[in-house]
């Protein structure tokens, strides 16, 4: 028959390191840099603003007052409805491409795109504003070009853009820097390379 292996009797040291129930363990302090940044996170967290969740009906509101707005205006001027329906329809193109927040393509075709519509629109306000009248214009070919070449202006305008901020901006920040390096150069021949290099 095999023999039970032997217990050994623990070590006071290891006694030690068991907690025991009942008995109060002395408390370890923390190093005070590890308190601190801890305070400090719980104090940013605290502080923080919670963020602000864009309203998920914002489109839907938005859609349903154009519709209504549409609506009415079909029912008093059908002509002009007709007329800006067919001219528009570059600016809700980007309307409906554009998924952002804030559709920047939209605002920004959608202005170009009505001042090339303006012309026939008052052509038809201070002429016959009949479905006749709308029919003859757009069956004109230079009526669709000009309205669908300031669509594409606008679409060069937002596409363009940020590349000419971005060319003025360098030649700005250029122009700058050339200007610290003349001051630089003037306080060095007044006051010496000690200036420039920063030493006493």
């Amino acid at each position: 028959m095999a023999k039970p292996p032997a217990i050994r009797p623990r070590s006071p040291a290891s006694r030690s390191a068991v907690p025991q129930l009942g008995v109060p363990q002395p408390v370890v302090p923390r190093p005070a840099g590890v308190a601190r940044a801890r305070a400090a996170a719980q104090g940013a967290a605290t502080r923080r603003p919670p963020r602000r969740q864009a309203p998920k009906t914002t489109g839907a509101l938005r859609l349903f007052f154009f519709g209504l707005a549409f609506i009415g205006l079909a029912t008093f001027a059908a002509p002009t409805c007709v007329l800006l329906l067919v001219g528009m329809v570059p600016s809700i193109v980007a309307y409906v491409v554009d998924r952002s927040e804030r559709p920047m393509l939209a605002f920004t075709i959608a202005p170009v795109n009505l001042a090339g519509l303006m012309p026939y629109l008052l052509q038809l306000w201070t002429g016959r504003d009949t479905m006749p009248t709308v029919v003859h214009l757009l069956t004109d070919v230079y009526v669709w070009l000009v309205i669908y070449l300031s669509a594409g202006a606008g679409w060069l305008l937002f596409l363009g853009m940020p590349m000419i901020i971005a060319i003025a901006l360098g030649r700005s920040l250029d122009r700058r820097k050339s200007r610290l390096e003349t001051l630089q150069s003037r306080l060095r021949a007044d006051w010496g390379a000690e200036v420039a290099n920063g030493k006493d």
